[in-house]
């Protein structure tokens, strides 16, 4: 498929203030190169009382405190849910309190429910807090109320057109928040309820303990891919030092199983290593032993989980591997790519895969995509989609064929009955139609053009500074043109890559060029002149080092 290059306004000689520029960072103030660079905690953290509710919250569990109550952590299954209740575990237990948690099965569904707050209240809690849930959950918090149980709702998603009615909603999305981010993932809300509390105990909640525990804010908030700028960044940032001498034995067995470098641990082994192996058992399973492995202090137990999170891993990567195949091939066979909005829906494809399988085929076929599964006569999904179209808007449009839907702009959930599906399908058409054709160009966003001559290891070793990234702070790409290829030869299992050296008259540079989808289009080129879209890498070997070109897309120079 061809990519868009979009190249961003020159407005700076100098590569690197060019790419602080790019990112929002205002070059002239010297302040706020150094806060993005090197962020300061104390700096970075806004009042997390400008949340909604704030005070309501923290006001209920210092009364809980006081009164030696029980208090239910009701959390979601996903690595970023899991992560987020084991952090709050961890913050009651500094103030004395005692808690239980739930976290329920993939198949007992999303959010809140009966049978979850029935769990907590033969656990005697007074009061349930839940975790990157709760905030479309209308009728389970009345439910509460009927059996006397307070509720505080802590989430990140996009409220629905009626709040729960419950002690506090702590949500940054809601309209009127005066919170100054609002794309905070659910653990990071959690974090910031302990923030609060941190004000009034804060020798039980110091800087030492709201800091340590970063590697658990920052493994959910690069898990749930959101934007890594402003509180983000600095989560991660943070997060990021801690994990890489974490002193939680439960994320060191991960990363040893994962076979990750602790010292060197980027945002990219969280994203694809250890967020992985902590969704694995909810998407396959039961997410409880995920949970358990973040909380506990015992280093046989857990090297056990890890083990077992591990047969998960792979349990998870084979099913998606299947549902991969069968839907594309469903898609492929009935042309769904054509229209603006694929739908693909197929029999008993296990639920807690169809998520990332459909943003491996949103990438593929650069379309927002709904992949549902049939049991019986419902539908259970999961929606992917592309930067600019907002999923969750498009979800609303076809609302009244829709049990319950909810998420934000890039994914979403939902559930509907099979009787639905043609009428839901119609409506999901109609709305797509404000999808303009630009929205679904695939794109490179290149940060500037530079010339081989400009590149050197010193370059790569202040591009460092910019992780971690993710969305919102993308790793730079660059390009460069009237490039000739020197040689080349396919590498790698089935010679799906290519290793190339480039020159521009002036210098050769090594390049590889990972999963080239299309080998007679690249063996046309050879030979002509070209110009390559790329991220500047390390070339390491025998103790030398050497800058080298990942490149993301070739053209004809001239086209």
């Amino acid at each position: 498929m061809e990519k868009i290059w979009v190249v961003k306004d020159k407005k700076y000689d100098d590569i690197i203030t060019q790419l602080l520029y790019n990112r929002g960072v205002d070059v002239s103030d010297r302040s706020d190169i150094k806060q993005y660079l090197s962020p300061e905690f104390s700096k970075s953290m806004p009042d997390p009382f400008l949340l909604p509710d704030m005070d309501k919250a923290v006001n209920r569990i210092i009364e809980a405190k006081n009164a030696n109550q029980i208090v239910g952590i009701f959390a979601d299954y996903d690595a970023d849910g899991i992560p987020g209740a084991a952090f709050l575990a961890k913050t009651l237990s500094q103030l004395g309190i005692q808690h239980q948690v739930y976290i329920p099965s993939r198949e007992e569904g999303y959010g809140l429910s009966e049978v979850g707050i029935n769990y907590l209240i033969e656990k005697k809690v007074e009061l349930i807090i839940t975790v990157d849930l709760g905030i479309r959950n209308q009728k389970e918090a009345l439910y509460c109320a009927e059996q006397s149980i307070d509720l505080i709702v802590t989430d990140h998603h996009v409220p629905g057109d009626d709040l729960p009615s419950c002690v506090a909603v702590v949500d940054p999305k809601i309209v009127g928040s005066k919170y100054p981010f609002c794309e905070l993932s659910g653990a990071a809300v959690a974090y910031k309820l302990a923030y609060a509390l941190s004000t009034h105990f804060p020798k039980e909640l110091n800087e030492s303990f709201l800091k340590w525990n970063l590697d658990l804010i920052a493994i959910s908030t690069i898990s749930d891919v959101v934007p890594l700028i402003r509180d983000n960044r600095t989560i991660c940032y943070f997060g990021l030092n801690v994990l890489q001498k974490s002193k939680n034995v439960g994320i060191r067995s991960l990363i040893e199983i994962a076979k990750i470098d602790q010292k060197n641990m980027k945002a990219y082994h969280v994203g694809f290593q250890i967020g992985p192996r902590i969704n694995a058992p909810g998407r396959m399973d039961h997410a409880t032993k995920s949970y358990q492995i973040l909380v506990t202090e015992d280093e046989k137990e857990a090297k056990e989980l890890a083990e077992w999170l591990e047969s998960k891993n792979i349990e998870r990567q084979e099913a998606m591997d299947k549902v991969e195949r069968e839907a594309s091939n469903e898609i492929l066979k009935r042309e769904l790519f054509r229209d603006n909005i694929i739908i693909v829906k197929g029999k008993k494809w296990p639920k807690g895969v169809i998520g990332p399988t459909a943003s491996r085929l949103s990438d593929k076929f650069n379309r927002p995509i709904i992949i549902l599964s049939q049991s019986e006569n419902v539908l259970t999904g999961s929606a992917r989609s592309l930067p600019g179209v907002d999923i969750v808007k498009i979800l609303e449009q076809a609302k009244e064929f829709v049990i319950k839907y909810g998420g934000h702009a890039g994914a979403a959930g939902l559930t509907l009955l099979e009787e639905q599906f043609e009428g839901f399908r119609l409506a999901i058409n109609q709305a797509s139609k404000s999808i303009s054709v630009e929205d679904l160009l695939q794109k490179v966003k290149i940060d500037l053009a530079v010339k081989f001559n400009d590149i050197d290891l010193k370059i790569i070793d202040e591009l460092d500074k910019f992780e971690p990234f993710g969305m919102g702070n993308p790793k730079p790409i660059f390009a460069s043109y009237d490039l000739s290829i020197v040689s080349s030869r396919f590498v790698g299992k089935d010679e799906k890559h290519i290793s190339l050296f480039l020159s521009d008259g002036s210098r050769e540079l090594k390049a590889i060029y990972f999963n080239c989808e299309d080998k007679d289009y690249f063996n046309k080129i050879k030979g002509k002149k070209v110009k390559v879209a790329y991220n500047l890498v390390k070339d390491e070997w025998n103790g030398n080092a050497k800058p080298s070109l990942n490149i993301i897309d070739i053209k004809l120079d001239n086209a």
